[in-house]
């Protein structure tokens, strides 16, 4: 390394200065367009800053807002699937309801639960699912779309996989009430009608249509001739996706939900009896001729027409016909159901009921050209009969059953009693083939 100093001349200090100072905005007329430049990303500056401030103090308000009650006003799941997830979709015969009105050991309801059984069969069915308060449900192929009732008394609509998936919400318009769950024979399309709890609203049993299996779909209402329908009751079709709806007004129509603007009017009548097994036809009743006088007529309408047939009125049925059932002279009174038709030929079904002390006993008579005689008397326990429905296969009744001194569950929609239970009866030979607890079997829809 040398030492030998350099004999290079020393460097003079720099005249620049080290850093530029700020340019000030230029006084030149070239300099005019820099200056408007920094002007306005300066106010930009400050507006942005404002919309942000007003942006989080707008989400803090809400954010409060939701956390000190609204966001349980939000729409979220209430049931919870009671299968093991990827197990296979389950399949069952018949489905029904089971309301609990108990309280578990921290004090909360008890949850009501959707049961699945098969025929024959003993026990209490399959649990498939559970939630604090079910109002009613309907059974399709893979799911179930099961309507549940939120604090404040409005609705959710679910839709359940059978292979134990998780549930999805039905967008509903509003806070409001579903009711009338039905499912159509195609598999992938259900139906109810929607009440908003809004006393301003117009929305009031409104139909709606729902493809389960498009989860990216929204429910579409049913148009009628004047616009969307709103019905006081309704059915799918046996085999289509076509249904018939009964207005407030009594008015009935044949209804395509896939096909607006197909409608068939099918006149004014007061009830609305289901479909002949087997045909498809429709089963109406209309008061008789002179009201409180006169038993009501029954007629089928031949859907592809509209043309109406009148049927036999039923013979109304003497005490003595309920197998043991005591007069009336001694305070007993006795009502009939309406007639539920089993076949072409005529055979019915009817459900007769006393009252004696306070007491109701009820039995199923089987009536047909050649008479009536007595098919099933329920057992004591479950001696009060609220509903009886055919089978699609024919073969067996579904029959609701409830304690003679049963004990109201207050639901706001779809009220019952509890306990109940369903008995599974063959049609021809009255005998039980089995019971499974709860109510609304799925072959009521």
């Amino acid at each position: 390394m040398s030492t030998k100093p350099s004999t290079r001349p020393a460097a003079k200090p720099s005249a620049k200065p080290a850093a530029r100072p700020a340019a000030r905005p230029s006084t030149r007329p070239g300099g005019k367009a820099s200056a408007k430049q920094a002007a306005a990303a300066r106010r930009a500056g400050r507006s942005f800053a404002r919309s942000l401030y007003g942006t989080i103090a707008t989400l803090a308000i809400l954010a409060g807002a939701l956390t000190a009650g609204n966001l349980a006003q939000l729409q979220h799941p209430n049931s919870v699937s009671a299968l093991q997830h990827a197990s296979g979709t389950a399949s069952f015969a018949i489905y029904t309801l089971e309301r609990k009105a108990g309280l578990d050991g921290a004090g909360k309801k008890i949850p009501d639960t959707i049961l699945g059984a098969n025929l024959p069969g003993g026990g209490g069915g399959t649990e498939l699912v559970r939630a604090p308060r079910i109002q009613e449900f309907a059974a399709l192929p893979a799911a179930l779309a099961v309507a549940t009732l939120n604090d404040d008394n409005t609705s959710t609509l679910e839709i359940v996989p059978l292979d134990g998936g998780a549930p999805r919400l039905v967008p509903l318009p509003k806070p409001g009430n579903v009711e009338n769950i039905h499912a159509a024979a195609s598999g992938h399309l259900v139906g109810y009608t929607f009440t908003s709890s809004s006393a301003t609203d117009q929305l009031g049993k409104e139909l709606f249509v729902y493809d389960v299996e498009d989860p990216s779909s929204t429910p579409k209402p049913v148009q009628g001739i004047n616009g969307p329908v709103s019905a006081a009751d309704w059915k799918f079709v046996p085999g289509s996706t076509s249904l018939v709806a009964r207005t407030d007004d009594q008015s009935m129509f044949l209804l395509d939900p896939l096909s607006p603007g197909k409608i068939t009017p099918l006149g004014t009548h007061s009830g609305f009896l289901g479909f002949v097994p087997g045909t498809g036809d429709l089963v109406v009743a209309d008061r008789g001729l002179r009201q409180g006088i006169d038993p009501e007529r029954y007629s089928t309408i031949h859907l592809a027409t509209g043309t109406p047939t009148p049927t036999p009125t039923p013979t109304p049925l003497s005490i003595a016909d309920g197998a043991g059932l005591k007069s009336s002279q001694n305070g007993t009174t006795a009502t009939t159901g309406q007639p539920l038709l089993l076949d072409v030929g005529g055979l019915y079904a009817q459900v007769k009921s006393t009252f004696d002390a306070g007491k109701e006993s009820s039995v199923v008579n089987l009536t047909d050209r050649n008479g009536s005689h007595l098919l099933y008397r329920p057992d004591p326990g479950w001696s009060r009969i609220l509903n009886v429905c055919l089978a699609p296969t024919g073969e067996y009744l579904a029959i609701e059953t409830a304690s003679p001194g049963y004990v109201g569950d207050h639901y706001p929609n779809r009220a019952a009693p509890t306990p109940m239970q369903t008995a599974v009866v063959d049609v021809k030979t009255g005998a039980l083939v089995r019971t499974i607890p709860g109510f609304l079997p799925n072959w009521c829809g």
